[in-house]
């Protein structure tokens, strides 16, 4: 049936307004997919709260979020006069959202690994990382070994699960969260016996809980890095300028300093 030019013209006015309204997504991670870096926006994806490396707080130009990583990422998307964009989604699917062009970068503490590799193009490593194991001070564990029969708590689809699973004690089960937040409570309320992950962010919560304590480091050699899509090659090489200009001015140095009271260990 042929449309009347009138009604066409109504229909575009509205799908015009349509993808306006769409375009306007929350530059916090309400809504909105990937910006372009034409358009001067750097889309982030992120896994948050995860401290101290993202979490909730007054965060740089006015952004609702921060810690080491949302920090870095900034500093690294101004060196190429690029607004940071964050959009939080859950760690399990986070190189799935990339893939699905929700943002332009992963950054949530991701593990470089082969297998995630095979995915994505990671920047150069911007930390390095070994696992631990967090437990309550009375609750009587001092290693890993000594949670034959209990219950390790890990987030999904991180390194730390793996290693847990391939290193587990006889008799251990391996409990999988969502998120930190959930590991931490879990732990609080006896549902878990420990908490295995990264080094720096159960490090972190024994400073701010004192309750708790790691108790045993594992060296796992890991580091982070940036995550885009593989077809993706020169924003790659725009974050790894970033990253050179940032440790070159000394503003990694600084950020390291306020979110993990040292020095870099390369400096």
């Amino acid at each position: 049936m042929r449309r009347s030019p009138h009604l066409l013209r109504t229909f575009a006015l509205l799908l015009g307004l349509a993808l306006a309204v769409s375009a306007c997504g929350d530059s916090d991670g309400g809504g909105g997919g990937a910006g372009t870096l034409e358009d001067g926006v750097l889309s982030m994806c992120s896994d948050i709260p995860y401290e101290p490396f993202e979490f909730e707080g007054k965060g740089p130009d006015g952004l609702k979020y921060t810690g080491f990583d949302v920090e870095l990422i900034n500093a690294v998307a101004k060196k190429a006069e690029l607004d940071l964009r964050v959009k939080v989604v859950p760690f399990d699917g986070i190189l799935g959202n990339l893939a699905a062009k929700d943002c332009d970068v992963a950054v949530s503490s991701i593990t470089i690994t082969e297998e995630r590799a095979e995915k994505v193009r990671f920047s150069e490593p911007y930390f390095d990382a070994d696992q631990s194991l967090l437990v309550k001070k009375d609750g009587g564990a001092e290693s890993l070994d000594d949670l034959a029969g209990k219950t390790i708590g890990v987030q999904s689809g991180t390194t730390g699960e793996t290693y847990a699973k391939d290193n587990k004690p006889d008799g251990a089960t391996v409990k999988s969260f969502d998120g930190a937040d959930g590991l931490f409570t879990a732990l609080a309320a006896g549902d878990i016996d420990a908490v295995l992950q990264d080094f720096p962010v159960n490090a972190y919560r024994a400073t701010k809980d004192d309750s708790v304590e790691v108790v045993e480091t594992f060296k796992t050699d890991e580091q982070y890095g940036f995550a885009v899509r593989k077809d993706n090659e020169e924003l790659q090489k725009t974050l790894d300028d970033g990253l050179e200009e940032v440790r070159s001015d000394g503003t990694y140095d600084d950020l390291y300093q306020k979110y993990f009271g040292t020095k870099p260990p390369q400096s």
